[in-house]
């Protein structure tokens, strides 16, 4: 494995781990939504729709950048190594797919982890419709956290490609 694989690697975990961490910011963008056009009053209405705005461009920069950041990984290699990188070799533990999988798998249990307590906290005190969305919210995360976790070796065979 030269130097310059394990640049593609890395550049390549890490819009994985944007385009995940994104994704699950999704549920959080579509409650807002929901319920921003119920309750809404006039004081608050244009800070709402500031803050919608603000929600909703800062998803799809995320999803621009991850998705640059894993189809361009070849493109931006090229700009950030010199040629002695693509001559020199680099031991590493294991190839490329197992390090997929392992980033995978650490993305998806950190995505498990730090939501599960929002989650267990927000099921204890259900009361409203708010705290409803919450839930669905949290447990949309877990169940992208899990499928990160299930389905890691696929997805990093799919990225190692």
């Amino acid at each position: 494995m030269k130097k310059s694989d394990i640049y593609e690697i890395t550049i390549k975990i890490l819009g994985i781990y944007l385009l995940v961490a994104d994704i699950s910011k999704l549920p959080n963008l579509l409650t807002f939504v929901q319920g921003h056009g119920t309750g809404m009053s006039t004081e608050q209405g244009s800070e709402q729709v500031n803050l919608l705005w603000v929600n909703g461009l800062s998803f799809f920069l995320l999803l621009a950048l991850a998705v640059f950041l894993i189809a361009g990984t070849r493109f931006i290699t090229r700009l950030i190594t010199t040629k002695t990188d693509y001559q020199e070799n680099a031991k590493l533990f294991a190839d490329k797919k197992v390090i997929y999988e392992i980033a995978l798998i650490i993305i998806g249990g950190i995505l498990i982890v730090s939501t599960l307590p929002d989650f267990l906290y927000r099921l204890y005190n259900l009361s409203n419709a708010n705290d409803f969305n919450s839930v669905i919210s949290s447990s949309s995360k877990i169940f992208i956290g899990i499928l990160t976790v299930a389905f890691g070796k696929r997805i990093g065979a799919f990225f190692a490609k």
